[in-house]
């Protein structure tokens, strides 16, 4: 962002330069300001659209509970299919279309529903199932043999430091979609 990059609205964001773990806050027309800490409950916490970002044990809370809303179904599947590439299919579509419906359509799974947190694109605006698609689509490395549900691994772990770490606490798939999490309350 440049002080000639009048359309962004007013908001707290990470200036180009500065430290990574800080922002600073964009008036519509110019930095105003040194960096600050990004900490919850902090300037960071803000979004620019006035929304207060969701903060990481909602997130972190929310997908237990969307866990445990798919746990019986993902079960049943293990159980009359076993294990095997079929399976795996099965599973991945059946999380797939629990994440991208209700992402798609409500903004929020079950899971963040329960913990007040709502999926919305970077301007604010309610995501499409485009997006909540776009959103997913990572996941889909977990379909390659092998070395597939490594890298699933790997993307979660890098998405709970992301979680800690980023100005937006924009995960994998939040830059992926561009996509913010924020608080419902």
């Amino acid at each position: 962002m440049s002080d000639s990059n009048a359309q962004t609205p007013p908001g707290w964001y990470y200036a180009a330069g500065d430290p990574p773990g800080t922002q600073r806050y964009w008036d519509g027309s110019q930095w105003q300001g040194g960096p600050q800490p990004v900490a919850a409950g902090g300037p960071g916490a803000m979004t620019a659209g006035g929304a207060t970002l969701a903060n990481p044990g909602s997130r972190l809370l929310a997908r237990i509970v969307d866990f445990l809303v798919l746990l019986i179904p993902l079960i049943i599947v293990s159980v009359v299919l076993g294990q095997g590439w079929f399976a795996t299919l099965v599973t991945f579509l059946l999380v797939a279309a629990y994440e991208v419906y209700l992402l798609g359509t409500r903004g929020a799974t079950i899971g963040k529903s329960v913990m007040n947190v709502k999926v919305v694109n970077e301007d604010y605006s309610d995501i499409n199932m485009e997006i909540a698609v776009r959103r997913y689509a990572i996941n889909a490395v977990s379909l390659v043999p092998g070395i597939g549900q490594l890298i699933n691994l790997l993307v979660g772990i890098a998405s709970i430091i992301m979680i800690f770490t980023d100005g937006q606490r924009q995960v994998v798939w939040d830059k992926i979609a561009k996509t913010l999490v924020i608080s419902t309350k």
